[in-house]
């Protein structure tokens, strides 16, 4: 089993300080494939003793068992081939999973949403959230950026039951996000996180989630990009779903009361 694989099995069992050693490993994983244990242990300034217990969660029996699972990782990284085809074909399959999402209970807390705060980790998750508000306020919500955690800070003075705090994250293990949330989780807004196909800190953050799987396509560490169109075509998948969703209240409303107004839950 690969090593992503078996540390998002054992998720439950990693603590805050376990997912900061995941992250660096993954993030320097072409020097840590060069270190011994010793290197590896000052690397991620914990001490052998921490890192063997960091193993152990993962099932990882010895250093040299991680030392091969990380040369699996490259050497599978290394033979990868991506074609035109398969990447259909892996946008099909992610659209296919995107339907089959209950998306009721967002619609509802859309709905019902008297504001929506806006935040993306970087450059992309605020493109998508400004994507996100483009979409919303045609449908009349007023939407909201908000920056950075002093932003946050501030707007949280006007954190009402009825908004939402929408954090956008690709991993949904960027660090500032995490404070983000946990300066808003001090409020009673209602809390949403959009990230990709995987168990992270953010998403256990929040009442409801949404998820998009993404594909890393790469021939080496300095080349290599993720694909997010996926973002979009959910924000296009709940965009209609929403629309169902207040049609069919909309209705509802009128046929209770004889006349065309707005709905209320």
């Amino acid at each position: 089993m690969r090593l992503e694989a078996l540390i998002n099995k054992n998720y439950d069992l990693l603590t805050a300080n376990d997912r900061e050693i995941a992250n660096v490993i993954f993030r320097d994983k072409q020097a840590v494939r060069k270190m011994n244990s010793a290197q590896l242990s000052e690397h991620l300034h914990v001490s052998r003793t921490t890192f063997v217990r960091f193993m152990k969660k993962l099932g990882i029996q010895s250093f040299a068992e991680f030392k091969v699972l990380m040369e699996e990782e490259e050497n599978r990284q290394e033979s990868q081939v991506f074609h035109l085809r398969d990447i259909v074909d892996q946008y099909h399959s992610m659209i296919e999973e995107l339907q089959r999402h209950d998306y009721d209970k967002i619609c509802r807390m859309i709905f019902c949403a008297e504001n929506i705060y806006l935040y993306g980790s970087g450059n992309e998750q605020k493109a998508i959230a400004e994507e996100f508000k483009r979409i919303f306020l045609i449908f009349g919500k007023c939407c909201i950026d908000l920056f950075d955690l002093g932003e946050v800070e501030f707007a949280k003075k006007r954190f009402h039951s009825k908004d939402i705090f929408l954090a956008i994250s690709l991993s949904g293990e960027n660090p500032d996000a995490v404070r983000v949330m946990r300066c808003v989780q001090g409020s009673e807004i209602q809390t949403v996180s959009l990230t990709r196909w995987a168990n992270n800190s953010l998403a256990r953050m929040c009442q409801e989630n949404l998820y998009v799987g993404t594909r890393t396509v790469s021939q080496s560490e300095s080349r290599s990009y993720e694909m997010v169109a996926a973002f979009y075509i959910l924000l296009d998948i709940l965009s209609v779903r929403y629309l169902e969703y207040f049609n069919q209240h909309k209705k509802e409303k009128t046929d209770e009361s004889g006349t065309d107004a707005e709905p209320v839950l």
